[in-house]
């Protein structure tokens, strides 16, 4: 699904970026801090969904809606909780309310799949239980079982999979493995850091303990709030 953001303040844009990285069968088209400009940028690439934040300077986002083709669904983004009402309006598919947790922006990406008729990937459906991934060095390929792996580690330019003491050395992002293990098996739980779910013993202090580690895992404020949801169900 193709994603628009349109907020004239950039820490704002960022957030919704993050959200959106998170999210495999999300894609990044476009972003702009100028409603004027991003008007005619999306008459052009018709993005599925437009993030639209309503209180800007040069034209507030309930008039920039209306420039919108009705093809493409928008999710207001705001400060105001007074500005709801009018929102819907303009048919507008959900309403959030900064700071958007990432919980509550799936909830809204849920909301847009079903209007737009759009199947979301099924990342717990795996024709395998392991991975072949490519090592520092040239031409070999480790093979991963699933059901060994403990966590996955961002470092520097390389990821680390941690099966127990053995540790695997990969050129590739944190997103790339993320986009390869079952979802209902691995969970983000970091910028840096994947963890196997089966292997969590306990989880205190905003730091994850695993079964066959003794190294603690961080739990990041963006991604705190996904996970404790997970571990709850």
């Amino acid at each position: 699904m193709r994603c628009y953001i349109i907020d004239d303040e950039l820490p704002a844009i960022r957030i919704i970026e993050k959200h959106i990285a998170q999210i495999p069968d999300l894609i990044l088209v476009g972003k702009a801090t100028n409603p004027l400009a991003a008007i005619e940028e999306i008459k052009k690439i018709t993005p599925d969904v437009v993030f639209l934040d309503i209180s800007m300077d040069e034209m507030n986002g309930l008039e920039v809606a209306s420039f919108i083709s009705k093809n493409t669904k928008v999710v207001f983004c705001t400060a105001y909780s007074e500005f709801a009402l009018n929102s819907y309006d303009f048919e507008a598919v959900d309403y959030l309310v900064k700071p958007i947790g990432f919980a509550r922006f799936l909830k809204a990406i849920d909301k847009v799949k079903k209007l737009q008729n759009i199947e979301p990937q099924n990342d717990n459906i795996f024709k395998h239980d392991y991975v072949f991934v490519k090592t520092e060095q040239r031409g070999k390929l480790i093979k991963i079982n699933f059901d060994e792996l403990d966590y996955v580690e961002a470092m520097s330019n390389y990821i680390a999979y941690h099966c127990g003491a053995k540790k695997t050395l990969c050129y590739q992002t944190l997103k790339d493995a993320e986009d390869k293990l079952p979802a209902n098996t691995f969970i983000r739980v970091h910028k840096s850091y994947i963890v196997a779910i089966k292997q969590i013993i306990a989880i205190e202090n905003n730091e994850i303990s695993l079964k066959n580690v003794s190294t603690k895992i961080p739990i990041g404020i963006n991604y705190k709030e996904l996970f404790l949801k997970k571990m709850n169900k």
